[in-house]
């Protein structure tokens, strides 16, 4: 998810915001993001988009000077006109993310994030949807600048996530070892086959593909964005279908941003049972259990066992006779981080 998106309740600009936004004011909206989604039963989340601003939120709720989720974050590493640097105009001058091009800026900017305290590194290896003027096929980043950011990153301790929609950007990331493959919206049996064998994770992301097309047009989405979003809508479900039956490692993630506005992330999870067809046990397992192994903390979290972090939700009704119920928030009474209870509807906290 992003948590550096705009929080409020009247309508604004998804391109031109954070352009026009202190990012004093930013940091606000990003804390009241942590929030919604801790009240919406998450505990931790994976910004996937990071830099300074997520560090220092990451910190704030780590210390208990706020409370919101827990806050895993990614430093964005892009080429110039990548898919993370059209989110911007190219007239803007203020740019949304540093970019890097060829090998030693890209280890350089890996370098910066790591100084700065990032868990992971975030790259693309295809174009995007929401990002303007280019195409989900365009390629991002050359092999050699794909391994140079997976060597420095893996270096310095810090895990790879890849953006990548078509078949060639799977590979590329494949090829440059990263980690994990966010979206994959195409994949044949061969990717599928590789991904099994290296352990590679894939994070669908199925939900927002299923916002953009309900509310893209509402939201006022340029044509040339919702025919790209309609393009890997039809093929995300099938392609996430095929890699669930065939083994690949899967876990939760709704790419939530102002597009999919925060405290809806539950919705994934009866996505997962529709589309990947998988029951709603082992989709509350790719939430939670998975999920902790992929971003790196399956050590403290995901499973309820002595010596872990005591992260608990307590919820009237049974989610696996009905997994929608996680998406009511009055089902949802308590929500405990680390053993403190920070959202309380009515649960005595004794």
């Amino acid at each position: 998810m992003h948590l550096r998106s705009y929080a409020g309740h009247e309508r604004a600009d998804f391109y031109m915001w954070s352009q026009a936004t202190f990012l004093e004011e930013q940091v606000l909206h990003a804390a009241a993001n942590a929030r919604r989604a801790l009240e919406a039963g998450f505990t931790t989340v994976r910004d996937a988009a990071g830099g300074r601003l997520e560090v220092a939120l990451k910190r704030a709720t780590d210390q208990q000077l706020l409370d919101g989720a827990r806050v895993v974050v990614a430093g964005f590493v892009g080429m110039t006109g990548g898919h993370g640097d059209l989110f911007t105009p190219p007239a803007v001058d203020q740019r949304p993310f540093p970019t890097a091009d060829g090998v030693d800026e890209c280890r350089k900017l890996v370098r910066a994030y790591a100084r700065d305290g990032v868990d992971w590194i975030k790259i693309c290896t295809s174009g995007g949807v929401l990002s303007l003027g280019d195409e989900s096929d365009w390629r991002n980043y050359t092999l050699d600048e794909v391994r140079a950011i997976v060597d420095e990153a893996h270096a310095l301790g810090k895990r790879v996530a890849a953006h990548a929609h078509t078949r060639n950007g799977v590979r590329q990331a494949l090829d440059g070892g990263v980690d994990s493959i966010e979206h994959g919206s195409d994949l044949d049996a061969d990717l599928i086959q590789r991904m099994v064998d290296t352990d590679t994770w894939l994070c669908p992301t199925l939900a927002v593909g299923e916002q953009v097309h309900a509310i893209g047009q509402e939201k006022g989405l340029p044509a040339a964005v919702l025919q790209k979003g309609e393009q890997v809508r039809a093929s995300r479900a099938v392609a996430a279908h095929a890699a669930a039956a065939a083994g690949v490692r899967i876990f939760l993630g709704t790419d939530t941003s102002s597009i999919l506005p925060f405290g809806r992330h539950a919705w994934e999870l009866e996505l997962m049972v529709e589309l990947l067809e998988v029951s709603p046990m082992r989709a509350l397992q790719l939430g939670t259990r998975d999920a902790a192994l992929a971003i790196g903390l399956g050590s403290r979290c995901g499973v309820l066992e002595v010596g872990r972090w005591a992260d608990v939700l307590v919820v009237d009704g049974d989610p696996l006779a009905d997994i929608r119920i996680l998406q009511q928030p009055e089902r949802i009474h308590a929500v405990f981080r680390d053993g403190r209870l920070l959202v309380n509807r009515g649960v005595s906290s004794s």
